[in-house]
């Protein structure tokens, strides 16, 4: 048997596709801990240097072992790369996933193995899905790559144009995944809302819902990254008439002054935004809303990012991250002028951050008194305390709910809590 180690690197996404890859595995492959494995495979992410960063410091700490390199950064190399990380004897591009089993037997007998190619027109469908996210929850990746171009992104040049996956094989999946016990099903995709245009030739996320709820089970289905522009009134009615469907939306905004935004080549009509979010919490009341802002963008002037701080308060968000602004190669931003200073960068990022802290803590304190369900996944034996979320929080980014509970609680399970008290990112809890 051969031992492999997995690294996954990057987003949900990424999750997602090293899960299918790991299923490609003939049964000559064992999945093994790091400190035990003959060979290592990195899922690489690109999106930014930081993150480009990250790869090349896991590929560095493992210069005495096999490392075969996947991912977003793999359509990015050449076979020079092998020259300067002797050590990795693979890199294989997303199109390829399906070659990994037969591509690991080559490095395992001592070749080594440039597979990289163009992204293709159509979803790479794999076999099946190995998990490696908790048993409570599962990524589910409904498409791949993304048409919108914005300035800062490189992400159409790393995994090409968007492309659905057929809606057959999403619901497939999710009722395997719901049939093993899974109780969160979270679609993910670069541009969520977009699922459908071209494959179906119109957005089908409503339709896909629909049917994702229409499977039976204990469960619930969460939504990520559905661009404000995406949010239709068919959307938000299928939101609503669902208990299933988690009243969660991840809306990226990106900033909130119209001439950054233009800069960005991201929607900058603030008064047609404010009316979709009004729209949404209409429809859908007690949503709980996120969003990513960038700090920093080229340009932003003082005057610009007081902008940015007034519309944080103004959009009242659940829960929102703020980056730092990156400034990437093969992006048109990065040749835009007025780069702003890297120590500017972050202190705008705290500044804005530490607003959104005040909302957020305020938000969790409305809760206190309410009863919620909650999904249980886990225990802390030092706090004697069980950990879960409710449909406020999505796994990895948001906060959690420390419970005490006077009865031994299923993990990955639901559970009616009372909220207690609340701090800026998590929320305590009683079992009723």
């Amino acid at each position: 048997m051969i031992k492999v180690a997995v690294i996954a690197l990057g987003c949900p996404k990424n999750i997602a596709d090293t899960e299918s890859v790991i299923a490609e595995f003939s049964s000559w492959f064992q999945l093994s801990n790091l400190s035990d494995a003959d060979l290592v495979i990195i899922n690489s992410c690109a999106f930014l240097k930081a993150s480009r960063d990250e790869v090349h410091e896991n590929i560095e700490a493992l210069k005495n072992r096999n490392v075969v390199l996947i991912g977003c950064l793999t359509t990015q190399l050449t076979e020079a790369f092998f020259k300067d990380y002797p050590q990795v004897k693979a890199i294989v591009s997303p199109v390829n996933y399906g070659k990994i089993d037969s591509i690991l037997r080559r490095v395992a007998k001592g070749e080594q193995v440039f597979c990289v190619d163009p992204e293709p027109d159509k979803f790479t469908e794999l076999s099946g899905k190995f998990l490696i996210t908790p048993p409570s929850f599962s990524y589910v990746k409904i498409a791949e790559g993304c048409n919108n171009g914005c300035a800062f992104c490189l992400i159409p040049r790393l995994r090409g144009n968007y492309r659905s996956r057929p809606m057959e094989s999403i619901l497939s999946e999710v009722k395997q995944l719901v049939k093993i016990g899974i109780k969160e099903i979270i679609l993910v995709a670069q541009d969520t809302g977009f699922y459908g245009a071209d494959l179906y030739k119109k957005k089908v996320l409503p339709e896909l819902l629909r049917k994702i709820t229409a499977i039976k089970g204990d469960f619930w289905v969460r939504v990520l990254y559905v661009y404000p522009e995406r949010v239709t009134d068919e959307l938000l009615s299928v939101m609503a008439a669902s208990p299933k469907i988690c009243k969660y939306l991840d809306i990226p905004l990106q900033h909130g002054d119209p001439d950054i935004l233009k800069a960005m080549r991201r929607p900058y009509d603030l008064k047609l935004l404010y009316e979709k979010l009004d729209k949404i919490r209409q429809v859908v009341p007690g949503i709980t809303l996120r969003t990513s802002l960038i700090a920093g963008f080229p340009g932003e002037t003082k005057k610009q990012f007081q902008n940015l701080l007034e519309f944080i308060k103004k959009i009242d968000f659940d829960h929102v991250g703020v980056f730092a602004y990156s400034r990437e190669p093969g992006t048109d931003a990065f040749k835009l002028k007025g780069q702003v200073p890297s120590a500017e960068k972050e202190k705008r990022r705290g500044e804005a951050m530490l607003i959104q802290q005040k909302i957020s803590l305020r938000k969790n304190r409305e809760l206190i008194g309410a009863v919620q369900r909650c999904l249980i996944e886990d225990y802390d034996d030092e706090k004697k305390q069980f950990i879960g979320r409710t449909m406020k929080f999505a796994p990895e980014v948001d906060g959690k709910v420390y419970i005490t509970s006077g009865k031994k609680l299923r993990l990955n399970e639901f559970s009616d809590i009372k909220i207690t008290d609340a701090s800026e990112y998590d929320l305590f809890a009683e079992v009723i």
